[in-house]
């Protein structure tokens, strides 16, 4: 069918607010990744007004709301000035919204989607089969492929286009030739901690047919690779590629900070909100407590010395209570004595700041182990196979999207997945094919829903989601897309087998979460029984 040129005309302008959308992503990912400078605000705000233009013109209602609304708060600010918590807040969730609608469905699940348009992967491989099978996978996944047989191609093509990511053969035609292709249009090898930007980030997975060396896997960390594999493996590199179109803004860290002085506390603030962290103080320690548990800090910035109590003591408090012992805690104070420095880490501090303090330090030593303490939270919560959330905490997550759903009279569905004949799987081809499966499955969930949907693998080869403010027929109109798509995805290498899963939808409609979930199950199990691979919706629901 011949595309019309309306049609034609608002392809062309979808995919400019796309590609406008996403280099607004990126600049303020850079804005979260440094301090806050003027500079970046000012190429912000340009490349958030090309954004207004485009969806104003192509009649994008919700893009055109979440530029207008970061503009108003921008522009508020005074020149030079810097936001504070609340505005950094807000601007965090307007990116938040923006990024959803390009990488998912949009939130009210209208089947007008956003066109995502990617910058292809460059893959030059010797082995051209495996090539060519990887890059059929990885469209199933929505990356895009562009494969070379020669250096010479994969030379012309880095000369006219960077791509998102090369996978290279290290040997590509002759050995280490795929080390000198890429040493060259990355200008040269770089030490890591190195201060010299001289050169291109292009992400690299760089692959060799025989076990790598240390010096050979040093030497393609400094290449710019991801990572040195010894295995083909879609799943893998799939995975990692996932991680590079992720526009998903990083949340921002939340600091309590604890001083009794308040021009401490506020100069401590200003450096945060100046890196764009969310902070709040407490200058009577006594309130700690209450702050704690309505702000839920992910870190704790204490003063050593306050009036009614010292910092130590308070810090052992808040360790007494089980929903906050893992919250790092770091002093902030003048004193010097090393022997009390270690005695009031030892009681339950991470780390010790000397005043007066260096911006820079505050800044490093924050993003340090608020980074770290975001990974142990993530490996507590999460499954150790998919990276999904666990069995515990999908539950935990249904009962906290039940309560946002009845508080503001929303929709929600929980929705559960069974893999069909899981068991032969195992049986024929192997455990190691069966957790592939499994992981491929994970993945192609998490690519496909919402991050405003919860993913979890309830159990084996069983997965639950949570949907909030998706009814019944949308859901299934979901999964059926999901079900299908998947089913064409090849796992286990050489066996080259697909696999199928059944899935059961229930819509909550004020029952308990044990009747919701028992709901769901029933609809799965209605799929099984009525031949596998599809969806069912349980009848209550319609």
């Amino acid at each position: 069918m011949d595309i019309s040129k309306a049609d034609k005309l608002k392809q062309h302008f979808s995919t400019r607010v796309t590609n406008q959308a996403r280099h607004v992503l990126d600049l303020w990912r850079c804005l979260q990744n440094d301090q806050w400078q003027s500079e970046l605000v000012h190429d912000l705000l340009q490349a958030n007004e090309k954004l207004l233009r485009f969806a104003q013109r192509f009649e994008s209602d919700r893009y055109s709301k979440i530029a207008e609304d970061f503009d108003h708060i921008l522009s508020g600010l005074e020149k030079e000035a810097l936001p504070n918590s609340t505005q950094l807040n807000s601007l965090n969730d307007l990116m938040l919204q923006l990024s959803q609608g390009l990488l998912r469905r949009s939130d009210n699940c209208s089947s007008e989607e956003v066109i995502v348009v990617k910058k292809p992967i460059y893959m030059a491989l010797n082995d051209t089969d495996n090539a060519l099978q990887l890059a059929q996978q990885m469209e199933y996944f929505g990356l895009r492929a562009e494969l070379f047989n020669t250096l010479d191609e994969l030379d012309q093509a880095m000369n006219k286009r960077h791509p998102l990511a090369i996978i290279i053969d290290i040997d590509f035609q002759a050995k280490d030739k795929g080390l000198d292709i890429v040493r060259h249009h990355q200008g040269g090898e770089k030490e890591i901690l190195s201060d010299n930007k001289n050169h291109a980030n292009i992400p690299v997975i760089f692959y060799s047919s025989v076990h790598a060396t240390l010096r050979q896997k040093l030497l393609c960390l400094r290449l710019g690779g991801i990572s040195c594999l010894e295995s083909l493996a879609p799943q893998a590199i799939i995975s990692q590629l996932e991680n590079l179109v992720n526009l998903v803004p990083q949340q921002p860290f939340r600091i309590l900070i604890v001083d009794d002085s308040k021009s401490q506390a506020l100069y401590t603030e200003k450096a945060l909100n100046a890196a764009g962290m969310i902070t709040k103080k407490v200058t009577e320690p006594l309130d700690v407590l209450d702050t704690v548990e309505s702000f839920q800090p992910e870190m704790i910035l204490m003063d050593m010395y306050m009036p009614e109590c010292n910092g130590v003591e308070l810090a052992k408090v808040i360790r007494q209570e089980d929903n906050y012992i893992n919250i790092p805690i770091i002093y902030l104070s003048g004193e010097e004595d090393k022997e009390r420095q270690l005695a009031a880490m030892a009681e339950g501090g991470e780390d010790f700041l000397i005043k007066p303090i260096d911006p820079r330090h505050l800044l490093s030593t924050v993003r340090t182990r608020g980074k770290r303490a975001r990974e142990l939270s993530q490996l507590i919560a999460r499954d150790s196979l998919t990276g999904l959330y666990n069995h515990t905490h999908i539950l935990k997550a249904l009962d906290d999207q039940i309560k946002v759903a009845q508080r503001n009279d929303n929709q929600l569905c929980f929705v559960m997945i069974d893999i069909d004949h899981f068991k032969l799987v195992n049986d024929n081809h192997g455990h190691p094919v069966g957790d592939e499966v499994i992981k491929n499955l994970a993945l192609f969930l998490s690519q496909r829903l919402r991050k405003t949907d919860f993913i979890g693998r309830y159990g084996g080869e069983e997965f639950a989601i949570v949907l909030p403010n998706v009814g019944a027929n949308d859901a299934a109109h979901i999964m059926n897309e999901i079900r299908n798509n998947f089913s064409h995805i090849l796992h286990g290498g050489q066996a080259a087998i697909n696999s199928t899963f059944s899935c059961g939808i229930a819509l909550h409609q004020g029952q308990s979460i044990s009747e919701l979930i028992d709901q769901a199950d029933q609809a799965m199990y209605l799929a099984k029984r009525d031949g596998r691979n599809c969806v069912k919706v349980h009848p209550s629901s319609d």
